[in-house]
């Protein structure tokens, strides 16, 4: 089956980087390697995005010729492949969800048995601002594959040392997974997989609506603040097995709480990954995002940029129309908002 070319990737080379050994990685298990490879004909290795994200690796012993064999699927762009290389060591730095670069056989690839044959996979050693992250999200990881497409647009508003920012900070697979799939609460708004990126988006898309409003806001300054007002939350939430709600607080999110655990993701992917970002920005968006208290103290700073005020209304917004929302029932004029239990409170109203 021919599907339509895939656009042409950026060529910046990735070395690869030596790490020390991580767990095995999980096996392919039901993934049906000759359907992936089915769905593209391959006719060009550039044809191919550069970089892709791993769904699914195993490593099995091949005795025949005392090496080991990897097997692996990846995923970028609406694309899935799997791939197949043979080496004297294990690479057990390669794990699921992790991003990596393909090192081809030649320009024009083979495919044995489904399995695209390749030298090896080598795994991204930095983050940079040429592939769109959420490009390399698998959709299974969405409830509503909307989300995904509209967080796909929202990365393309961001310029580029923002871009280059937010990949920085979500450059860790399984933390990045946890920002797309993970709650925005335990019991109030968005309190479902996907919930803290749906609010996130939402954010987003109010800041874009509505800056021109503020005639001295930031549009960018906003844009990253709104990306990261939340970024804490992916560290703040577990599943929960007991009780009726699906999840339940972190022990750093009992100790520090969302807000502080973001600055700290923040601040350390810039020193990290981002060392020329801008001083005198950073320095605003680190005030952005830094906890401010409710009381006045010599030794806390009230914020004090327009755009503070802007991304906390498009919060504010999100969240309430989030909760009334779900308390809305079809044909009444009032619902029971989730913080009132059994109907005590005050009831939310609703013109019909």
């Amino acid at each position: 089956m021919k599907l339509p070319s895939l656009p042409e990737q950026p060529k910046n080379p990735h070395r690869p980087d030596d790490v020390l050994p991580s767990p095995i990685p999980t096996p392919l298990q039901t993934y049906d390697v000759q359907d992936l490879q089915n769905q593209i004909t391959y006719t060009d290795a550039s044809l191919l995005p550069r970089v892709m994200r791993i769904v699914k690796i195993t490593i099995a012993p091949n005795s025949a010729t005392n090496e080991y064999r990897h097997q692996a699927v990846l995923y970028a762009q609406g694309v899935n492949i799997a791939v197949e290389w043979f080496a004297k060591q294990r690479y057990d730095q390669l794990t699921c969800n992790g991003l990596v670069t393909i090192a081809y056989k030649g320009i024009k690839p083979i495919s044995i048995d489904g399995y695209l044959q390749i030298i090896r996979l080598c795994r991204l050693d930095r983050p940079d601002m040429s592939y769109n992250l959420f490009e390399t999200a698998p959709p299974d990881w969405f409830v509503n594959k909307d989300i995904l497409t509209r967080a796909i647009q929202a990365w393309e508003q961001l310029d580029d040392k923002n871009q280059h920012l937010l990949n920085a900070i979500c450059f860790e697979g399984d933390f990045f997974k946890r920002f797309c799939t993970g709650p925005s609460s335990v019991a109030h708004h968005h309190s479902y997989l996907n919930g803290n990126l749906e609010h996130t988006l939402e954010v987003v898309n109010f800041i874009s609506d509505n800056i021109a409003r503020y005639q001295t806001a930031n549009l960018e300054l906003s844009l990253i603040y709104g990306w990261l007002h939340d970024i804490g939350k992916a560290d703040e939430y577990q599943p929960c097995s007991t009780g009726d709600r699906e999840f339940k607080l972190t022990p750093s999110a009992y100790l520090h709480g969302h807000k502080l655990n973001g600055l700290h993701l923040v601040i350390k992917a810039q020193a990290r990954h981002v060392p020329l970002y801008p001083e005198k920005s950073f320095d605003h968006l680190r005030h952005l995002l830094e906890p401010h208290p409710n009381l006045t103290s010599p030794d806390t700073r009230k914020p004090q940029m327009l755009e503070h005020l802007i991304v906390q209304q498009a919060d504010a917004a999100s969240a309430a129309a989030n909760v009334y929302t779900a308390a809305h029932r079809p044909g009444s004029s009032f619902g029971i908002p989730p913080q009132s239990g059994q109907g005590k409170g005050v009831n939310f109203r609703y013109e019909s």
